[in-house]
């Protein structure tokens, strides 16, 4: 189900007793976090409402909100986060599980358990794990992919009548690496920014929006690949300047190549591929593009050249950006 069917849910008053909701998408969570809130009016959600993470409170809490009938109301909402008993690495005790389940089979009525799993891997062997699954309502808000980002930027932006020019939208994407979430908390300030013009432009997106580690590193990555070696050494110098270790640019640059050469070898939707490689699929994206105008053994030529500076940095006193200027001059 989605975020618009658990709305029709709530104004049919048609709610489960259980939901399991995942997903990795942050912004969607939250909302959805405020959805379930919303279901208990304000001024009866001290009685009727909890919230409680597993991982810092523990489930005692919860049972007892959730075994007691709603106080004066017609629904108790008892919300639990990080529910690592359902992964391979967490447990319940015996008397803790026993409890769960019989509050799971055998509801209050007017009670509702919310479970937040977000992105955790649930064990589906455990018998705590199979009747959550078999008998929670799901609601699944995954990543949303470069091109929904694009529009749901445009239609935020089209309701407060805004305009944002093409390569400030693009710009945005990429410094974001086109995360939703990462984008409504860059919003507010571009606003505010173009308060007076409605118009957001890419000076202000270079103004405000601070570059990912990702993104400074696919820029780094084409200037070397492109041969610019005064500007891939004055980027470099900028960076560590602004305080990036040495080291650790070294690592972002090394996984941007190695990233590339992941790309090269694997068929399928961006989707699918970043789900392989555990990275968003707007860095696929990227990739995929620039495998266009890189060649592959140059590519790997650059990662393996890379291997060996960040080597010469950690087994050597040798002045890393001495290592970097001549990998550059020499690549």
């Amino acid at each position: 189900m989605t975020l618009q069917d658990l709305k029709s849910q709530i104004e049919h008053d048609a709610l489960p007793n259980l939901y399991l909701v995942t997903g990795e998408e942050t912004a969607l969570l939250q909302k959805a976090k405020r959805t379930f809130t919303s279901i208990i009016p304000e001024e009866d959600q001290e009685m009727n409402f909890g919230s409680y993470d597993f991982a810092s409170v523990g489930l005692d809490d919860a049972i007892a909100d959730l075994t007691a009938p709603p106080f004066f109301g017609d629904h108790r909402v008892v919300m639990l986060t990080n529910p690592t008993f359902l992964s391979a690495t967490g447990k319940l005790s015996e008397g803790q599980e026993k409890a769960l389940l019989s509050a799971i089979e055998n509801p209050v009525p007017g009670n509702m358990l919310v479970i937040f799993a977000a992105d955790m891997k649930l064990d589906k062997r455990k018998k705590i794990s199979k009747t959550i699954l078999k008998a929670a309502e799901s609601l699944d808000l995954p990543r949303l992919n470069d091109r929904q980002v694009d529009q749901a930027l445009t239609q935020l932006l089209k309701q407060r009548s805004f305009k944002i020019d093409p390569a400030a939208k693009q710009e945005l994407l990429l410094r974001t690496q086109a995360s939703y979430s990462k984008v409504l908390q860059e919003l507010p300030k571009l606003l505010a920014y173009a308060a007076d013009t409605k118009e957001i432009t890419s000076q202000a997106v270079d103004d405000l929006v601070i570059k990912e580690s990702t993104a400074q590193a696919f820029d780094l990555t084409d200037l070397v690949m492109k041969g610019k070696k005064e500007a891939a050494i004055a980027t470099y110098h900028d960076l560590v300047k602004n305080g990036e270790a040495p080291l650790r640019l070294n690592a972002l640059l090394l996984g941007q190549f190695r990233l590339l050469l992941q790309v090269a070898g694997l068929q399928g939707s961006d989707a699918e591929a970043g789900k392989a490689l555990s990275v968003h699929p707007y860095r696929v994206k990227l990739a995929r593009q620039a495998l266009r105008t890189y060649p592959l053994g140059k590519v790997r030529d650059g990662y393996l050249k890379i291997l060996d500076m960040e080597i010469a940095m950690k087994s050597k006193q040798v002045d890393p950006l001495f290592l970097f200027e001549s990998f550059i001059v020499n690549f």
